[in-house]
This record gives C-alpha cells, structure tokens and sequence, in this order.
C-alpha cells in the first residue's frame, strides 16, 4: 500500500462509496469513479490509473467484459474483476481477458486487499521483464549491426593488403582463404546464440501472461549467455582488427606480478575450485615487472580459455609463473599445462593463422582468433611462445616476456 492510483468501474453508487473508502483507508489513490463505459474509458486516459477495480455487470447492460477488452487493448492497466456473479460461463468470458484478480461482491476486506497487491506486483514484474526483453533484444540487433561493421572493416584490409603486395595471385589466394574461413566460423559461431534470443524472445512474446515467472527468468538466462558469447566474439574480431592495422600499441608499466595474476585468476573465476581445477604459482613474492598490463591480459585469458575450452573432465590445470625464469634473468616466464584433447601434429603450423582451428575440436565453440591475438601481444613485448602438444594427451604453452625492470 504506496499510494497506487486506482480507478473504481461500479455501477452501484453504494458500492462504490464503500470500496472508495477502504482503498483510500489502505492508503491508495482512488482516481475516479465510472458507472459506465464511455466514462471508464475518459478516466483512464485521463487519470492514467495503476489498476483498474472492474464490475462486469455496468450501467444499461454494459458489459464489463468487453471495457475490459478495449482496456486490455488499448492501455498498459491491469484490471481486478469486483462482481456478484459466480456464473461459470461468465467466468470463463472474463479470464479470456487476462484479468489480474477476480472478487465475489459482498467483498472481504483483507481480499480485497491482498488481491489489489498481487495485481499491481504482478505487472509491476511483467513490466520490468517486457522492458528488459526489449533491452536484450536490441543488444541483441545492434552485435549484429556491429559483426557487419567488424566484417567490412576486414574486408578493407585485407583487400588493401592484396592490393599492397607484390605476389598478386598469392595475396588473393590467402584472401580467398581468410574470407572463407571467416564466413565458416562467424557464421557457424553467430547462428546458435542468435537463434536462442530470437526463439527465446518469440517464447515470451507469444506465451504473454500464461508463461511462468520460472520460464521468464530461463528464458531471459538464454539471452544474456547467448549475447555475452556474440559479446566474446566481437571482442576477439575488434582486438583482431587493432592488430592489423596496427592500433594495438604496447604501453609497459610497474606491475606487481602476484598482484595481477591473483586478480586476473578471480576475474576469470579460475581456482582450485573451478572445472577443470587451476593450480598455480609465483616463484617470488613482491615481484615487480615492466609489462604491458593490457596485452598480458590478453595473452593469459586467451591460454587459460583455451587450456579450460579444451580440457573436459581431463584434471587439471597447472600455471607456473617464473619470474625471473630460472634459465634466462632477464625474461619473465609462463609455463600452462593442461590434460585435455591436444593438438594434431598437421594443425601445429597453423596454430597462430586467423581463425584456424585444429580438427578435433569437433562441437567446441570457437573462431580461432585466441592465439593469433596472444602471438601478437608477445611480439609486441618482443618475447617468445612455444607450444608442444600431444593428441589425447594435453598441452604444454611457454611464453617468456622480458622483465625490462628500470
């Protein structure tokens, strides 16, 4: 009971009276009273009532049914039946109206009530979840306006490079492979997550009231997962489109390495209590290095996605930082193991190309930009990566960075 307005639709001037005087009792706002529909419709333009106490049976035989249809059609109101008819056939015409409560005249007080506050919470949460399917849809509309943006922007670049390149017939070869594996892996990666938002939304628009608060959450769960995926891939697609044309600049500052790996792994939500499990240390306590913080984000979220995408049920993860490395003072070292599905002997050559992907990575989700990101971030620290790989057996990642401490 805050002060909601409330428009009374009664034909019978004492009852009116008597429901005027409990509502404004429990504190609501009584807008108006209507005895009739023309009236009832000029007060809820008027007034803009936050629930609408409805009898069925108006003034000159007017059904309250039918006022109750045009509001249903015409204004975001909820309507509460108030009648003196149990009639079964009656009740079934009022609920193909979607009332929000339904109450027997003589009313009791506490039912009326708790059924005014059920209604008003009712919409009230169908509201808030309307507005944020409609919030997800256009996040949803506009990843997909920014995809073709990122797509045409790798367009121009790489034909800019053909046109660049001495080997014409090469530089159009290597464009017609990138083009083509691109349209294959965005498309393939976009069409899941785009295909639950639209089904998810067109789920909730056309179930409406008779879908479940418990489907409502599931459903909107879906979109925001589906979003956030398409959200993991634009980003990968823009860091991408810097390294080509050289935006991804490297900026080193003071970093405290135990510091930044800690906070990096709780971001991550990486642990011994993650699937699969993290293990990992820091050789030294209050070690400071000169490090772009910004790519080496980029660098060890790429591996430690990789290593978890890669290692189902298969143990656990091991992230041993060296700093210094143990064979070179001067470099700060990186080693990451894990147990998972390896990689296939002929697919190494390729691991750091624009999305490749190795062959057994069957259903996994994926674009194959993690490594040709982290390649370049550990060229721009002039530092070194190698991987050795086994198939069915796991992979080892070292990547040395130089500690360039002033």
């Amino acid at each position: 009971m805050t002060g909601e307005k409330i428009l009374i639709v009664e034909d019978e001037s004492v009852v009116a009276l008597n429901l005027q005087m409990r509502l404004e009792a429990a504190h609501y706002q009584v807008t108006g009273v209507a005895d009739s529909r023309q009236t009832a419709l000029a007060l809820l333009r008027d007034t803009c009532p936050d629930l609408v106490l409805l009898d069925i049976q108006l003034k000159n035989n007017q059904s309250g049914i039918g006022v109750a249809q045009e509001i249903r059609e015409h204004f975001d109101v909820p309507v509460v039946y108030l009648t003196a008819y149990a009639d079964y056939a009656i009740l079934q015409q009022a609920c193909q109206t979607a009332p929000y409560g339904y109450i027997l005249k003589p009313f009791d007080v506490t039912e009326l009530y708790s059924t005014i506050a059920l209604a008003l919470s009712h919409h009230q949460t169908q509201s808030r979840l309307q507005s944020r399917n409609g919030e997800l849809e256009s996040q949803a509309r506009q990843r997909t306006q920014e995809l073709e943006q990122v797509t045409q922007q790798l367009d121009r670049e790489v034909a800019e490079r053909q046109c660049a390149e001495s080997e014409a017939l090469k530089r159009e070869q290597e464009f017609s492979d990138l083009r083509s594996r691109f349209i294959t892996t965005t498309s393939h990666e976009f069409r899941t997550p785009l295909s639950i938002v639209m089904t998810s939304a067109e789920l909730l628009e056309r179930m409406g009231d008779r879908c479940s608060e418990e489907r409502r959450v599931n459903y909107l769960q879906k979109i925001r997962q589906a979003v956030r995926s398409m959200t993991t891939i634009l980003t990968d697609m823009l860091t991408l489109g810097k390294v080509s044309s050289g935006a991804l600049e490297f900026h080193p500052t003071r970093l405290d390495l135990l510091e930044f790996c800690t906070q990096l792994l709780t971001d991550m939500n990486l642990g011994a209590n993650s699937s699969p499990a993290l293990q990992w240390d820091v050789s030294e306590d209050n070690v400071e290095v000169m490090l772009d913080p910004n790519l080496l984000t980029l660098i060890l979220t790429n591996l430690l996605s990789n290593a978890v995408k890669y290692s189902p049920r298969r143990g656990s993860l091991h992230l041993d930082v060296q700093c210094p490395a143990l064979d070179d003072p001067g470099f700060v070292m990186f080693h990451l193991r894990d147990h998972g599905i390896g990689i296939p002997v002929e697919d190494v050559p390729h691991l750091f190309e624009s999305f490749h992907r190795s062959t057994n990575v069957d259903t996994i989700s994926g674009i194959g930009l993690g490594l040709a990101i982290v390649r370049q971030c550990v060229d721009l620290h002039k530092g070194h990566i190698t991987i050795q790989s086994e198939v069915n057996q796991g992979t080892l990642v070292v990547v040395k960075l130089p500690i360039m401490v002033s």
